[in-house]
Parts: structure tokens; C-alpha cells; sequence
């Protein structure tokens, strides 16, 4: 939100309305994307299904045993197992033969580290000691989750998890056997937080121009960002934008402009210059997100935007959204990098937002921005609308509800003393109410007190900015922290 400008804009209608979260697509190579459907960030077609390809992990199973037990059990029971997890649709590493001593777990190991798996599954086929386990992961270099049979396994699975946290491995379970339902969903939680964990640490973000004044929550420390998260940064030179933007070819200008008012025509009746000025800024912010291999941009969106170049990039950071990329507003690097956890987790759009109020007889926090979602994120049926910035009075923003649906709230940031930590909310948002500000505005309602929200990030000292996604992926969060190394904060 623009420093020294508190009002939200006059107060619009909401557009009720409401469609399910994307699913997750459970498919392909370690932690890796699939490339954009086509036209997606071409320019000459805008996206319109807030549908994202989700991060799709690779699986590595070991099975071990000890001979003395039911071993006609354990090799029924690891069949199943190897059938199970093939039945997730992820790429999965190893086979069924039972592991029975260390050369033969060494030989394993060799074998699944080559695959790269983000997650390793060892399953405690029978009682067992440590032996193997230890073998496995000190040299497959991924998570590790035990899975523990009904019958004569938990035992086992005791003494291998204390053997493998004291080593220091990040160490989880699931306990049952492969028939039994919902049993692999935390397995699968652990599994998709562990890929992005190993996407981050190749992730990049372009940061152009830096925080404003002021705004301390979004500035950060990029040694710091690389060594725990692994996001490293391409800075952008704002005047070089500007320089660029004026310079950019008509016809990709033309196109890009023809493309956004195709989903929104309200953008035809903005100042011709202004629509002018957001198509010539998506073409040049595109190329560089495409030029510098970025997964998306960390943009000082004010005062320069406004009073030098005429514009507010709201809704260039909406369609940029829309192309697949994450975009911030404010510079907000953390904020950035949040968004891309969440995409990956869901496989859908995210939106940053301020919290701006809290109605406790609704027991929800309205989020706001001024205009920066992506079209997707428009409830189902009703136009993205773009118009001019409720606040600078100029082009280009959007005036749009977020779609109602359940939701997932979060922000990693840095606590008072300097240690990364990350916040995050289970809950829904609901369908817009009259009395929305202009620009984008969620009513999100979490699963717990949204007063205790509101305490958590004013008393806990947390930046202004929180980012929400359609779908669960609370689970995941809380994984994806204890990989990283860093506190969790359950609300």
C-alpha cells in the first residue's frame, strides 16, 4: 500500500460467486515444472483457469527386512507398497526386493541417489535394526519417510527414526498397511514439500528497483535468502525499465494490450496513454522474465511507477501473474518467494495482499491490494475489471473480488532476531460482501480465530504482507519448514 495514502478507495460492489481449488498434478521429474500450456505467455492469449502445473516430486522406496521373520509377509507387503506409491502418478525410484543387510542397502542407495528422488520411503517390511536405514539415507540425500506395517514392524521403525534424527536426518512416518485409506497423504505432503524445497534452492526472482522507504518488511538480506532458502536474485534497474518500456516494439505492445482486454474490456475505457504504458511495461517486465530465466519479479511498484513513468503497474503484475509468473508488489522479495512456494504447493495462483481489517462476528480478515491479482483469480462468470488505481487516480489496476473457495494463508519472513520462520493458515474465503474497497480484496476465514490471526502477526512482529492460494497445503507448509530448518508458525 502506498506510504502516507490509508484509504482503500471508495467502496465497490462484490461479485459472489465461487469456484473449487486446483487440484494437484501428481506427475514428472523432481521437483520439476512442466513447460506453460501453449499461448500461456506468448501474449497473444491470457490464461484464464487459475490452474498452475504443481510441483511433482520423485520417489525413491527402500524395503528392508530381517530373515528371521515372516519374510513371505514382508514380500507381499512391499508388492503392495511399490504398488501403492506407483499409484500416486510421481516418478518412483527402486522395486520391492527386501534389503537384508548393509552391502545390499549400499548398493541400493548407489542406485536411487543416481535417480535424484526428492523423498525417500523406507519401509520396515519386518522388525529391523538401524543398520540399513542409516546405510540408505547417509547416502541418498533426500527427506526421509518411514513406513511401518501392522503387523511386527512399529518396533522397527522406533529404533531406525532415533537412529536417523540423531544422525540428523529430517525424518517422518506413516503407519499401516498400503490398502488402508488416506494413509499416504501425509507421505505425499512430505513428498511435495521436499520438491520444492529443492526447487527454491534453483529458484530465482528478479528484484527491480529496491523496498520504498519505509517499508523495512520488505526489505531483505540476499546472502541470507540464498544460504537458507536457496533464492538467489537478478536486480533490475528501474530507469532501465522505463528506458526499455518506451523503447518496446508496437505490435508485441499492441498485442499484449488486445490479449488483457479480450478477458477484460474495461481495460478500453482507461486513458489511451496510460493502457499504452501498461502494455509497453508487461512486454519489457516479460522478455526479462523470460532473457534471465526468472520464476518471477519482486517490483517497487511506487513512487517512480506513478511520477516518472506514468503508470501503476498493478495490473501488469496481474497479467504477468497470469502468464504463470509470481509478481510482488512493493519490492517484497520474501513475499515473492512465498508465492512461489505456494504455486508450486497447489498448483494455482497466489495473491499478496495487506491485511487491512478483521470482522470478528464473521470471524474473518479481509485482504487487500490495490489492484495487482491476476484475471484467473476473478470469480467464476464475472469480469476481471481494470481501471485506475484507487489512490494515484491513474491506470492500470483491477477492481475484482478473489473468488470464494477454501484457501491457504501464509508468509515466510524474519523474526525480531534474524532467523527466517514461516506463517501460515488453513480456512476459506468467502464470497465478497458490498462493501469490498476498490482493487482486490479477500475475506478469508481461517479455520481457528481470526483475532488470533491478527495477534500472531501484530504481537509476533511479522512483515505486512501475507499471500493466499486456493486449496489445503497447511501440511505441506509445516513440512517445508522443518526441511528448510525453520520455525513454523501454525495459526
Amino acid at each position: 500500500m502506498d506510504a502516507g495514502e490509508l484509504d482503500h478507495g471508495r467502496p465497490s460492489a462484490g461479485h459472489p460467486g465461487g469456484a473449487q481449488p486446483a487440484a494437484l498434478h501428481p506427475a514428472g521429474r523432481r521437483g520439476a515444472l512442466a513447460p506453460p500450456a501453449a499461448g500461456k505467455q506468448t501474449g497473444e492469449h491470457m490464461e484464464l483457469v487459475n490452474e498452475r502445473e504443481a510441483i511433482r516430486p520423485t520417489l525413491a522406496l527402500a524395503c528392508i527386512a530381517r530373515p528371521t521373520f515372516a519374510l513371505d509377509y514382508a514380500t507381499e507387503a512391499a508388492a503392495r507398497a511399490l504398488a501403492a506409491l506407483g499409484s500416486l502418478g510421481w516418478p518412483l525410484l527402486g522395486d520391492a526386493a527386501l534389503l537384508m543387510d548393509a552391502e545390499a542397502a549400499r548398493g541400493a542407495a548407489r542406485t536411487l541417489q543416481a535417480g535424484e528422488p526428492d523423498l525417500l520411503v523406507i519401509l520396515c517390511a519386518t522388525f529391523s535394526d538401524a543398520s540399513m536405514a542409516v546405510e540408505l539415507a547417509g547416502r541418498v540425500q533426500a527427506p526421509v519417510c518411514l513406513w511401518g506395517l501392522r503387523l511386527n514392524s512399529l518396533c522397527g521403525v522406533n529404533i531406525t527414526s532415533h537412529a536417523l534424527q540423531r544422525e540428523g536426518h529430517i525424518v517422518r512416518y506413516i503407519y499401516g498397511d498400503p490398502d488402508e485409506p488416506h494413509l499416504l497423504e501425509p507421505l505425499a505432503a512430505m513428498a511435495c514439500a521436499a520438491a520444492v524445497r529443492n526447487r527454491l534452492r534453483r529458484s530465482r526472482v528478479g528484484l527491480v528497483g529496491q523496498a520504498p522507504v519505509g517499508f523495512y518488511g520488505c526489505q531483505f538480506d540476499e546472502l541470507a535468502l540464498a544460504r537458507v532458502i536457496g533464492t538467489t536474485v537478478s536486480q533490475i534497474d528501474l530507469a532501465t525499465v522505463f528506458a526499455a518500456a518506451r523503447e518496446a516494439p508496437a505490435p508485441a505492445v499492441e498485442l499484449a494490450i488486445a490479449s488483457t482486454a479480450e478477458r477484460s474490456p474495461s481495460l478500453r475505457t482507461i486513458d489511451p496513454p496510460e493502457v499504452k504504458r501498461f502494455g509497453q511495461t508487461y512486454v519489457v517486465l516479460r522478455d526479462a522474465l523470460r532473457e534471465r530465466d526468472l520464476d518471477g519479479l519482486a517490483v517497487r511498484c511506487w513512487p517512480e511507477f506513478p511520477q516518472t513513468f506514468g503508470l501503476m503497474p498493478c495490473a501488469t503484475l496481474g497479467r504477468l501473474a497470469d502468464d504463470g509468473y509470481v509478481c510482488a508488489c512493493e519490492a517484497d522479495m520474501h513475499g515473492a518467494v512465498t508465492m512461489l512456494a505456494l504455486q508450486w504447493l497447489a498448483g494455482a495462483a497466489p495473491f499478496l495482499a495487506d491485511v487491512v481489517a478483521v470482522d470478528p462476528a464473521e470471524n474473518s480478515v479481509t485482504l487487500w491490494h490495490c489492484g495487482n491479482a491476476p484475471a484467473c483469480l476473478a470469480c467464476e462468470g464475472e469480469e476481471a475489471t481494470l481501471t485506475t488505481h484507487c489512490n494515484r487516480r491513474i491506470g492500470v489496476a483491477g477492481d475484482f473480488a478473489i473468488r470464494p473457495g477454501p484457501a491457504t494463508l501464509a508468509r515466510l519472513g524474519v523474526a525480531p532476531e534474524g532467523s527466517y520462520r514461516l506463517l501460515y493458515a488453513g480456512g476459506e474465503v468467502r464470497a465478497a460482501s458490498a462493501n469490498r474497497f476498490q482493487g482486490n480484496t479477500a475475506a478469508f476465514r481461517p479455520a481457528g480465530e481470526a483475532r488470533r490471526l491478527l495477534d500472531t502477526m501484530l504481537l509476533g512482529g511479522w512483515e505486512h504482507h501475507v499471500a493466499i492460494v486456493a486449496g489445503d497445503v497447511t501440511g505441506e507448509l509445516e513440512v517445508l519448514a522443518r526441511i528448510l530448518g525453520i520455525e513454523a508458525v501454525s495459526v
